[in-house]
């Protein structure tokens, strides 16, 4: 499994890397860029009032 995976990583163009990694990026700051564009609602703060690790 790990051969064929560096075998594949190799093989792929690194356009298509990149462009992979910005998309899984922006995929993973998501819920801060929506917080920073429309700011704090009501919901996203009992989110993080009842969701926060104590």
């Amino acid at each position: 499994m790990r051969k064929a995976a560096c075998r594949l990583a190799r093989s792929a163009p690194p356009a298509l890397v990149h462009l992979i990694f910005l998309l899984l990026l922006v995929l993973a700051t998501t819920p801060a860029i929506r917080i920073v564009l429309f700011g704090l609602s009501l919901d996203d703060l009992l989110q993080l009032r009842c969701f926060a690790p104590v």
